[in-house]
């Protein structure tokens, strides 16, 4: 167990506000999950900022979403790290309130799209702020945290995948390839295979041209 202020305690709060302690799983097949207390209302940046601060990956900058979820962990409303839109929710103009509005309500953390971390949030009390305290605050950590380019981005070992992607671009490739028209001389010459000779009327060199004047 280790209880100390996260690197990003910067992040300070009113200290009136209520604090929620957070216990955040790492989907991992080993048990590791860290126990951050944070001030309820805080956008959700600061979450973002201070779970990667808790699993040692500040130094990490991909992107990364929220979403509401339940106790089958399926996604709800996502809360991403930019919104496409200014009139959509982000992690900029939501807060962990809007994430977990109760007890009973549970979330997930998205990190970097490719290799699709994941992690489970789960409330386990909301209480008043020590005044001595600053937040966003580590309270408790459990296991040791993985390097964040250790998990092999997903869908590369998927070989349906793989001959979709490189089906599609081999099909791209061949897609000026054209159908036959039923005329020989015709498709050659659709097909760019008809040699200049041909193309301009089978005359050899340019006093053949001449002739024809």
């Amino acid at each position: 167990m280790v209880a100390s202020t996260l690197s990003k305690s910067s992040l300070t709060f009113n200290p009136m506000e209520s604090i929620i302690k957070l216990r955040i799983i790492l989907d991992a097949t080993e048990d590791i999950f860290r126990d951050i207390e944070i001030d309820y209302d805080a956008p959700l940046m600061h979450l973002h900022l201070a779970t990667l601060d808790a699993f040692e990956w500040s130094d990490a900058h991909e992107m990364a979403s929220f979403y509401k979820s339940n106790d089958s962990w399926d996604r709800g409303d996502e809360y991403p790290l930019m919104a496409m839109s200014p009139e959509l929710p982000s992690m900029e103009t939501a807060t962990v309130k809007d994430l977990i509005p109760s007890l009973e309500s549970k979330g997930l953390y998205v990190y970097d799209y490719l290799r699709m971390w994941c992690f489970y949030l789960e409330p386990v009390v909301i209480s008043e702020p020590d005044k001595e305290g600053s937040y966003p605050s580590l309270v408790v950590e459990f296991g040791k945290s993985p390097d964040p380019l250790s998990k092999e981005p997903e869908g590369l070992d998927d070989p349906a995948l793989m001959d979709a992607i490189f089906g599609e671009a081999e099909t791209s490739a061949n897609s000026g390839a054209t159908e036959s028209t039923g005329d020989p001389e015709l498709d050659a010459y659709l097909s760019g295979d008809a040699d200049e000779d041909e193309s301009l009327g089978g005359n050899e060199n340019i006093d053949d041209y001449r002739d024809q004047f």
